[in-house]
């Protein structure tokens, strides 16, 4: 879906990051020379402009997918961000011995945690961004990971599916895009 072959999300994207290079133009433009913030390392147009893409289904991407998405963190400035969730099954799905001792014991860490004991799952929401390593399955290390309180998604549509990403947003100003496409 970021292959830049005339993809709505990749012209999308790239498109909304054009903000980042025109903040640094402005800046440029009307700096005063005698300021603190005219040191070269010190302004960052990063710092006021974020592109936050809610990506929910990062976690199940595979190899092709995963390197489109390295290819558009590497393409595009630094104030691109991906706000996607992670999930972990708290209890095996096999029938042996061993795996129902770690069952009960992951059943007994539930309630120390105060899951309800029928939520299969754990949920997070996780934040990537161009600085977080990549690991040796394509994917990156999470900058912030946030435990959610159960499954995030409700069904009403966009709104809902880009709610995790909130945590992660910084300004006064959001814009939000769902690449569930």
């Amino acid at each position: 879906w970021a292959s830049m072959r005339m993809q709505t999300l990749w012209r999308t994207v790239a498109g909304m990051c054009l903000y980042h290079p025109a903040l640094q133009v402005h800046y440029d433009v009307q700096r005063i020379e005698s300021s603190r913030l005219a040191a070269s390392d010190v302004w960052n147009a990063a710092d006021c402009f974020t592109c936050m893409i809610s990506m929910q289904i990062y976690k199940s991407f595979d190899k092709n997918r995963l390197s489109q998405t390295n290819k558009m963190f590497n393409k595009l400035p630094d104030s691109l961000q991906v706000a996607y969730i992670d999930h972990e099954d708290l209890y095996p799905q096999t029938d042996d011995t061993a795996s129902m001792r770690r069952r009960e014991a992951a059943e007994q860490a539930a309630a120390i945690d105060r899951v309800h004991p029928r939520q299969a799952r754990r949920y997070w929401s996780c934040l990537i961004d161009k600085k977080c390593p990549v690991q040796p399955d394509l994917r990156r290390t999470p900058k912030y990971r946030i435990e959610l309180p159960g499954f995030p998604i409700l069904g009403d549509g966009k709104s809902d599916n880009q709610n995790h990403a909130i945590p992660f947003m910084r300004g006064i100003f959001s814009q939000c895009i769902d690449a569930n496409q």
